[in-house]
C-alpha cells in the first residue's frame, strides 16, 4: 500500500473518530487550501474503509483538478474576469431576492378564487378564450358485441344491461338514479367509457376512442348527435350532448383551470411589484438612498 493511501487511511480515521480540527490542511493548490474539516459528510456513516479511502481519494482530486482549471481559466482570460464576477454577483443576488418573494407570496397570497372572479375574467377577456379545436360534451361506452340471438343465459343477461346502457346514454337528461344506475352498469360491462357530460373534451380526443370518420369535423357535428359504431367485437354508443367550433367562444368550464391559474399569477405579480413599490418609499424616507 502506498504511503499516500495509508495517510489518507489515518485521515478518515480521524474524520470518523475524533473531533474533526479546524485548520488542518490536506492539500494545497496555489494559495488556497483543503482542510481535513472539509470532508465532513463526503464518507457516509458504515462505508467500507477501503470504499472511504477511494471516495476521499477522488473528491481530493476532483477539488485539486477545479482549483487548477480556475486557476488557468484565470490566468487565460483576464479581460473576462470582471464580467464573471459580475454575472456570478447578479445571479447571486437576483437568487436572494427571488428566494425572498417567493417566501413573502407564499405567506401573504390568498389563493382563494371564487366562481364570481372567474366568470368576471371570463366575460371581461372573451377574445382570449376563442377555441382553436373543436370540443364537445358528450356520454360514450363501448360494450362487447353481442348476437341478439343468444342462447347462452349469462351473455343474454349482458345483452339486456347493454341496451339499458344504450337507452341511458342517447337520453338527452338523465335524473341522478339514472346516472347512477349508468355509472354502474358502464363499470360492469364497458372497457372504455365517459359519463362526465358537465365537462368538456376536445373532439380530437374523442376520435381516438371512437373509430369513425370526420375528416370535415364540423359537418360530422352538425349531422351526428346520437350514434352507433359497430366493429367486429365491440360496438359504441356515443350521444354528443354539444359541441362549440373553431374560432367560437370557448366554454367557460373548459377554461376554469386556466383563469384561477391566470388570476393566482396576477396576485403574485401584484405583490411583487407593490413589494418592490415598498422598499422604495421606505429607502427615500429613511434616506437609504440618493440619485447623483
Amino acid at each position: 500500500m502506498s504511503k499516500f493511501v495509508i495517510i489518507l487511511g489515518v485521515l478518515m480515521v480521524l474524520v470518523a473518530c475524533k473531533p474533526k480540527p479546524d485548520g488542518v490542511p490536506i492539500a494545497r493548490v496555489m494559495n488556497e487550501y483543503l482542510f481535513l474539516s472539509d470532508l465532513e459528510g463526503v464518507v457516509p456513516p458504515g462505508t467500507l474503509q477501503t470504499d472511504s479511502i477511494e471516495a476521499v481519494q477522488a473528491y481530493i482530486h476532483n477539488w485539486i483538478q477545479q482549483r487548477l482549471l480556475l486557476n488557468k481559466a484565470r490566468r487565460n482570460l483576464p479581460g473576462y474576469q470582471r464580467a464573471f464576477e459580475q454575472k456570478i454577483e447578479n445571479y447571486r443576488n437576483s437568487l436572494i431576492i427571488f428566494t425572498f418573494q417567493n417566501a413573502l407570496i407564499e405567506q401573504t397570497i390568498d389563493t382563494t378564487v371564487t366562481e364570481a372572479e372567474i366568470q368576471r375574467f371570463y366575460d371581461e377577456n372573451r377574445q382570449l378564450f376563442l377555441l382553436r379545436n373543436n370540443v364537445v360534451r358528450v356520454r360514450f361506452a363501448r360494450l362487447d358485441s353481442i348476437p341478439s340471438n343468444t342462447i347462452n343465459a349469462a351473455q343474454r343477461e349482458r345483452l339486456a344491461e347493454n341496451n339499458i346502457i344504450r337507452n341511458l346514454i342517447s337520453s338527452n337528461e338523465l335524473t341522478g338514479e339514472q346516472w347512477v344506475q349508468l355509472v354502474d352498469l358502464c363499470q360492469r360491462n364497458s372497457t372504455n367509457f365517459f359519463l362526465d357530460e358537465d365537462s368538456w373534451i376536445h373532439f380530437n380526443d374523442l376520435l381516438r376512442e371512437i373509430p369513425i370518420d370526420a375528416d370535415n369535423q364540423e359537418n360530422f357535428l352538425r349531422a351526428h348527435r346520437q350514434f352507433q359504431v359497430s366493429e367486429e367485437e365491440y360496438i359504441y354508443h356515443v350521444n354528443i350532448l354539444e359541441f362549440r367550433l373553431v374560432g367560437n367562444y370557448s366554454p367557460i368550464e373548459f377554461e376554469r383551470e386556466r383563469i384561477r391559474s391566470v388570476i393566482l399569477n396576477n396576485r403574485r405579480v401584484g405583490l411583487i411589484e407593490s413589494l418592490r413599490n415598498e422598499v422604495m418609499t421606505e429607502g427615500q424616507e429613511r434616506n437609504w438612498f440618493e440619485i447623483f
